[in-house]
């Protein structure tokens, strides 16, 4: 029996204080199939984050949402090895050279042939030259790609990617869009929220448009025009501001 590689049902999240109670996202349900890449848009504020951490397992939901990773739940440990993950984060070992902070990752994954994977990833990304160097000395697009590289070690079959493009300068964007066109040829499944719509378009087969916490609009992308993301997006607010 195959299952989706993500099936949301009826999410919604409430964060709670003393105080008061802010609704976060309100029945969002969607399903992504194996391979497809597929893209997450909307303004600030409008519950992206909240809802990519629902789907990592990193964050539980209100009672009566349903989410699945391959038909498990997403904070299984052998669901966990299935899955990467980029996010904007601090490195822990700041001192330690790029190649070995990479390495000593692909080993605690258990992934066979970590040096060759990680030579492969440093020449997709142009970071040969770059491997001696130590994580603190890097700028922050460098930085970036190394959390990109990380995400994909280990070959997983579902990797989640937060804002991939936000630090990374035009030839490194065009060496990520050609990256995951590999990886999705590889038949990896890939998920990412993302404000730079030209490289959703790009990349994406699908299209979630969330506003206000709600799942407003699932666009398959074959066929579209240049620029129709844009012009959704602005339509979108515009109805946001008149309701």
């Amino acid at each position: 029996m195959s299952f989706p590689a993500i099936s949301a049902q009826a999410v919604t999240k409430t964060y709670k204080s003393f105080r008061s109670s802010v609704r976060a996202l309100t029945d969002v349900s969607f399903t992504v199939q194996p391979g497809e890449v597929v893209g997450l848009i909307g303004p600030n504020g409008a519950g992206k984050s909240t809802l990519l951490r629902i789907l990592l397992g990193y964050l539980p939901s209100d009672n009566g949402a349903s989410v699945s990773i391959f038909g498990r739940l997403p904070d299984e440990l052998e669901v966990r090895s299935w899955t990467g993950y980029q996010a904007d984060s601090v490195f822990r070992s700041p001192q330690i050279a790029v190649r070995k902070f990479l390495e000593f990752h692909s080993e605690l994954l258990g992934s066979l042939g970590s040096a060759s994977q990680v030579d492969e990833f440093l020449t997709a990304f142009t970071m040969t030259g770059s491997a001696g160097r130590s994580l603190t000395s890097m700028s922050k697009g460098m930085r970036q790609k190394v959390e990109l590289i990380l995400a994909f070690l280990g070959r997983p079959k579902i990797v989640f990617l937060d804002e991939p493009t936000a630090s990374l300068d035009p030839p490194s964007v065009f060496e990520l869009r050609e990256f995951l066109a590999q990886q999705k040829a590889k038949g990896v499944t890939i998920f990412f929220s993302s404000h730079n719509l030209t490289e959703v378009e790009n990349i994406c087969s699908r299209v979630l448009f969330i506003n206000d916490g709600r799942l407003v609009a699932d666009y398959p992308m074959e066929g579209r025009a240049q620029g129709f993301l844009e012009e959704a997006f602005r339509r979108h607010l515009v109805e946001r501001r008149v309701a």
